[in-house]
């Protein structure tokens, strides 16, 4: 009997991954119904970044996705200070990849992931209800390049902030 619905299981599953197939369900439906297999698609995100913005030096480290999260710090530096830092949590909750940032150590609102193209290595999160940026947008253009795109299309800001780092 036991053996009998360990069969049927997974048969139900061969048979919902062949509706999803046979439905076109997009890449971002199916990632987002399985956060688990989202964050560990966001591995090209791991590395030590920097780039020259806001007048000084910022520098990225982003952890690889192992036990299911993702944590990054950053900071600027600004004529040998520090002038601003940021830790970041990327995990699963409720079924769906969330954005925890902490600018200057303090909790702010977080973001959900809104799509995610592990191939074309970008990852957007959102959340209209937050003050900006509304929008982020993680993209690993290059092997060496990962450029951060912070946007308010909910808040009807034409605001745009473009961290273009490299490598380190």
């Amino acid at each position: 009997m036991r053996r009998n619905r360990e069969i049927a299981g997974a048969l139900v599953g061969a048979v919902a991954i062949a509706l999803m197939v046979g439905s076109r369900v997009t890449a971002d439906e199916a990632v987002r119904a399985d956060g688990a297999r989202t964050i560990e698609s966001m591995r090209w995100l791991a590395g030590n970044w920097a780039g020259d913005m806001w007048g000084g030096r910022f520098a990225a480290y982003y952890t690889t996705p192992e036990g299911g999260k993702i944590i990054s710090h950053s900071k600027l530096l600004r004529n040998n200070k520090t002038a601003f830092y940021e830790f970041e949590l990327f995990e699963v909750r409720e079924g769906k990849v969330q954005l925890s940032p902490f600018p200057r150590g303090k909790a702010a609102v977080g973001l959900t992931l809104t799509s995610c193209d592990a191939q074309a290595r970008k990852a957007v999160f959102e959340n209209p209800k937050k003050d900006y940026p509304t929008r982020i947008v993680y993209h690993r253009e290059a092997d060496d390049r990962l450029v951060i795109t912070l946007t308010d299309p909910h808040g009807g800001s034409d605001k745009v902030e473009r961290f273009a780092l490299q490598r380190q």
